[in-house]
């Protein structure tokens, strides 16, 4: 990965770190978007493929669209493709995975959900990107919905995706700004990001 991104991270953690409590969600999605380019972005609390012992109720904290959260819950939600054993096992493995990755082993439903569902909402891809909290072991998701006609998803996108994942969970913890964040300047978070990244299993 490249300085630049590292920076683009930074810029995001930076960002979610001076959240004022109740504000996280809304912090993230700007953050994403102004540094990333990642348009509408929202995160789900809770999805029940992801989430042990779930009974189900998704959360949205960062509302997309209400009238596409209320029609997925209501027609679509069965036949999402991250929700499919290909799907919950690239998030599980990789920590994000997108729509692209899942469509060559997606049922005719799953497809529908694609080309129908998403489709009629101006949306070609989705990357999806698992945060999960260190301390109670809750799991939330970031969505990114891209438009083809204006950004399509890059291979940079997917491993900015999997970086960011991880070093989101303490604030998905709480706000509080974890002291590891809020005491470096933005040199020596570069430094310890790279260090981190550089541990990570290439596999």
């Amino acid at each position: 990965m490249e300085q630049l991104q590292y920076r683009r991270l930074i810029k995001v953690l930076e960002q979610v770190a001076v959240a004022r409590e109740g504000e996280l969600y809304p912090a993230l999605a700007e953050a994403v978007a102004v540094h990333l380019g990642w348009i509408d972005a929202f995160v789900a609390k809770n999805p029940a493929y992801l989430a042990l012992g779930s009974d189900g109720e998704e959360q949205y904290l960062t509302m997309f669209r209400p009238d596409f959260v209320e029609e997925y819950v209501e027609r679509w939600r069965w036949n999402n493709p991250f929700a499919s054993h290909d799907g919950v096992a690239r998030l599980t493995r990789h920590g994000a995975a997108t729509l692209g990755q899942l469509r060559l082993r997606a049922t005719e439903p799953e497809r529908d959900f694609a080309d129908t569902f998403l489709r009629s909402h101006g949306i070609d891809d989705m990357l999806k990107i698992v945060v999960r909290s260190r301390s109670t072991g809750a799991v939330s998701t970031l969505g990114v919905p891209f438009d083809g006609d204006r950004r399509a998803i890059e291979p940079s996108d997917l491993l900015m995706a999997a970086t960011l994942g991880p070093l989101l969970s303490p604030y998905f913890d709480s706000n509080l700004v974890p002291a590891s964040v809020r005491d470096l300047t933005s040199d020596e978070r570069l430094t310890e990001l790279t260090a981190e990244w550089e541990r990570r299993p290439t596999s």
